[in-house]
């Protein structure tokens, strides 16, 4: 996967939290709380970032004020302090473990900074909390995706896009981990449905190109891929896909190419290094296909190992004992 399904709307619950401390009626005597969460209002307002972190951070350690600590963190965030803000939101979270717009800013935080293993704790909860919210399934997918847990990814997308249907990021998630799955049927319907309703988003066009490639579709999934390309010409998605068609058109120079631009843009793929190995063994090159072959291993037991830690630590197995 490229990482882009991951565009999400990061801390967009957070900026719900800048309006309260100025819900207070005129003219009443405002707490020291309140007090304190207008001045840092006041001070983000006004540019002054430095001030109002250190207002918030007042009124965190005075009051144990979760609104100051998600404000905190939206701060923090902003400033590309990841660390400090994971730790207000773990914080807050502390304070308040059961609210919902803690955890979800957590969830998002997890995500945008590629920390799945939290982010599905946290979405579990979420899901469990609020069942019928489809972006928390859909997240939760994303990040079981990242994990490298396909089935129960599927599983979360599923039921993500049943509560809302014909969004678009669900259907390509969903399509992506159904090609993961070998399950190209499936997907192609799914993706079909994505690119109809975005016709230009590269990401749906490669993962249906996929799927085509994957159904034996040669020309379809070339006519795709390359489509993809000319949108973003760094799709891993894309790049691997059309060096499959490389492959069987025995050009594999132009393969090796595409299956090196795979790794490029997703050092990870261990997909993208066994295919690289390939076409290097048929270009003679020995080294080159040893050297991705090891690599391809290595990148698939470091998935196999996350996917066993987090069955073990968390219990997920299969879709039914999650539920």
């Amino acid at each position: 996967m490229t990482g882009r399904i991951t565009t999400l709307c990061v801390f967009c619950v957070l900026s719900r939290a800048a309006s309260v401390a100025a819900q207070v009626p005129p003219g009443a005597a405002m707490p020291d709380r309140e007090r304190t969460l207008k001045l840092a209002a006041d001070a983000l307002d006004a540019g002054r970032r430095d001030e109002a972190a250190r207002l918030l951070r007042s009124a965190a350690d005075r009051f144990q004020s979760v609104q100051a600590l998600l404000q905190l963190a939206r701060i923090q965030s902003g400033n590309g302090d990841g660390s400090d803000a994971f730790a207000s939101l773990e914080r807050a979270r502390t304070i308040a473990p059961n609210s919902e717009e803690v955890l979800s800013a957590l969830a998002q935080m997890s995500l945008a900074t590629r920390l799945p293993f939290p982010a599905i704790t946290t979405l579990d909860s979420l899901t469990r909390l609020c069942p019928t919210v489809s972006q928390y399934h859909y997240l939760l997918g994303v990040a079981l995706m990242q994990m490298g847990e396909m089935s129960l990814a599927v599983d979360s997308l599923k039921t993500a896009n049943q509560l809302e249907p014909d969004h678009v990021l669900t259907l390509v998630a969903l399509g992506l981990a159904l090609n993961n799955r070998k399950l190209y049927e499936e997907a192609r319907s799914f993706l079909l449905r994505g690119v109809d309703l975005e016709p230009d988003r590269a990401e749906a066009i490669a993962a249906l190109a996929e799927a085509q490639e994957g159904l034996g579709d040669v020309a379809s999934a070339e006519t795709n891929a390359r489509r993809a390309l000319a949108r973003s010409s760094a799709d891993a998605t894309a790049n691997l896909v059309l060096g499959l068609v490389f492959m069987r058109k025995e050009k594999y120079e132009d393969a090796r190419d595409a299956f090196q631009r795979t790794i490029a843009a997703a050092p990870d793929s261990f997909k993208g290094h066994y295919q690289l190995s390939l076409a290097c063994a048929r270009l003679g090159d020995t080294a080159c296909s040893q050297r991705h072959l090891e690599l391809y291993k290595q990148k698939l037991h470091e998935m196999e190992e996350r996917v066993q830690q987090l069955r073990t630590q968390t219990g997920l197995v299969s879709g039914e004992t999650r539920r």
